[in-house]
């Protein structure tokens, strides 16, 4: 009779992260603020950076599944107030 040995404990896979740079551009962000831009949109969300990249230059490294979410469940574009007909198109406002 053969025991199997105990089997090894179950790690999680890593977490992704990404830099605040990464975040930038997915977010949309161009130019030279952009990555203050993301930085700023990050603590509205209340995202806290989880590490940092090594060196003296290494960026905030951010959850990426928590700023996909996040991201998700921003509200859309579109007219502030405005109601929408059965296919889609906005009505004139009745509020005067």
């Amino acid at each position: 009779m053969t025991t199997d040995p105990p089997s090894a404990p179950s790690t999680p896979p890593p977490e992704e992260l990404w830099t605040v740079s990464v975040v930038a551009d997915y977010l949309g962000f161009t130019g030279e603020s952009a990555t203050g831009s993301a930085r700023r949109q990050l603590s509205r969300w209340g995202i806290a950076a989880r590490s940092r990249e090594p060196g003296r230059s290494g960026q905030s490294l951010y959850p990426a599944a928590q700023v996909r979410a996040a991201h998700e469940a921003r509200p859309g574009r579109g007219r502030h107030g405005a109601s929408r007909t059965e296919g889609g198109r906005f009505t004139a406002s009745t509020d005067t």
